[in-house]
């Protein structure tokens, strides 16, 4: 079965909240209205790709329109419908927050369309309020989304390093693809310096730190695999450790131990000395790089997560032993 639908949603709604949390970064390192105007650009990430991962999320569906109107009937009993419905609210305030951005009326690149800049004037000031209040919401719904798939029947899931998967994702493809687009329109237009470089230097210590999470995460998961508390879910975990190091997953798993860690970090470690020299086009096609790099690897890793998965159902008649 493919899982390329589970990948594409987890990844780029997770990718979302970070890009958020990169503009509410940038809003606050902003000096005057030339940085935010240069800042801008950045806000375009957030929603189209929370809309990508909407769509994925739905395309699984065999009916995705009776779908979106069923997916928080069940609010009580079920994470999933959980995790659509704080989706749903993240995706709302990050369309608010962006177009508190966008429509800015002195440096928001749609300020020209009618009358929707003058009713945005009066709330701009609430930008930064609305941002912390949407990152906070995105935070959530990480959180939700990992108890969504931590289930006694996905023992491989059920694990403390899911949610750290997740956060993982947020941080490392969600700031630095708000650092891509910005270092796209440096490289085109040479309009900052200052400001940008701070920026990067922000962006630099996050993914760094996520980076070094990951790779103990990585270290985590094998080991957490290797020990369960039941007979079924040892040999669950077993059957997937087994897909992730030794089968059918085994080049995807280091293929991004390769792409996901080792590249980036290279890649992080060769920006300090454009940063530090103030080389801001070097440091703005290394800061690209980084960004290609950890999400080739969050993609594959993910494909990894749902693919070599190994349900409870499918070694319980292992367990069992068969009526006669």
């Amino acid at each position: 079965m493919s899982h390329t639908a589970y990948v594409v949603f987890t990844v780029f709604s997770q990718m979302a909240v970070g890009a958020l949390i990169a503009m509410v970064i940038a809003d606050f390192l902003a000096k005057g209205k030339e940085d935010l105007r240069f800042f801008e650009t950045g806000a375009w990430v957030c929603v189209p790709i929370a809309i990508i991962g909407l769509i994925a999320m739905l395309s699984h569906e065999a009916r995705p329109f009776l779908a979106m109107k069923t997916m928080n009937a069940n609010l009580a009993t079920s994470w999933l419908s959980r995790e659509s419905l704080v989706l749903t609210i993240f995706v709302i305030l990050a369309v608010i927050y962006t177009v508190l951005w966008l429509f800015e009326p002195e440096y928001g690149s749609l300020k020209g369309i009618p009358l929707i800049p003058k009713i945005a004037k009066p709330f701009i000031p609430l930008r930064k309020a609305v941002g912390i209040i949407s990152a906070i919401v995105g935070i959530a719904f990480l959180g939700v989304s990992a108890k969504a798939y931590m289930m006694l029947g996905l023992p491989a899931m059920d694990q403390a390093t899911t949610p750290l998967f997740f956060f993982v994702t947020t941080l490392l493809v969600g700031v630095t693809a708000v650092a891509a687009v910005l270092s796209l329109k440096y490289m085109l237009k040479k309009e900052t310096v200052e400001p940008f470089a701070r920026y990067l230097w922000a962006t630099w210590g996050i993914a760094l730190v996520m980076v070094i999470v990951l790779l103990f995460t990585l270290f985590a998961n094998i080991s957490v695999l290797q020990t369960a508390e039941t007979e079924g879910a040892t040999l669950a975990q077993a059957k997937t450790l087994e897909n992730m190091l030794h089968g059918d997953y085994t080049a995807l798993f280091w293929s991004r131990v390769v792409i996901g860690v080792i590249l980036t970090l290279v890649c992080l470690t060769a920006l300090v000395l454009p940063l530090k020299k103030k080389d801001i086009s070097k440091a703005s096609a290394l800061t690209f790089a980084v960004f290609v790099c950890a999400l080739i690897g969050e993609l594959l890793g993910r494909a990894v997560f749902f693919g070599a998965n190994v349900p409870l159902g499918e070694v319980m008649p292992y367990i069992i032993p068969p009526i006669i």
